[in-house]
């Protein structure tokens, strides 16, 4: 068993970075109601007051995301063996820390506005991210390899 190859997990997490964000933008423009997606759109040609701070701070999370991601996938290696199913494994744990720590967000806003808070989507879109974060550790641990001792 070889060390964790840190260069490999920044490059194969910059690239389950990039496909996770290709995945979510063109899943929300496909499964978004179409009011709300004509609402978006003029939304986005309204100048911004917070600039583009929003825009970088979820690219910044998705990135961390994605290098989660093949991290995981370099911890369940040697348990799992390489190959997609184990990357597979490690997009599920992942996906399931993110829709918790989410489920958590959304329960700690509503206590905070003293009021409910209702979860965005219903079943649909966790069942889609779930797809997503799996896709994109899959693409992530493609690029990853093991150190050599």
């Amino acid at each position: 068993m070889g060390k964790i190859n840190w260069g490999r997990v920044v490059l194969g997490g910059m690239l389950s970075g990039v496909v996770l964000i290709v995945f979510v933008t063109v899943s929300t423009v496909l499964f978004v109601e179409r009011e709300r997606l004509r609402a978006a759109a003029h939304a986005a040609l309204r100048k911004s007051t917070s600039g583009n701070a929003a825009l970088l701070f979820f690219v910044c999370v998705f990135l961390v995301l994605g290098m989660i991601m093949p991290w995981w996938y370099a911890a369940f290696r040697p348990l799992f063996g390489p190959g997609p199913k184990t990357a597979a494994i490690a997009g599920l744990a992942v996906w399931m820390t993110a829709i918790w720590l989410g489920v958590a967000g959304f329960a700690f806003k509503s206590l905070a506005m003293g009021e409910p808070y209702p979860l965005p989507a219903g079943p649909m879109l966790p069942i889609l991210y779930l797809v997503i974060m799996v896709a994109s550790t899959i693409a992530g641990a493609w690029v990853y390899k093991e150190q050599q001792n």
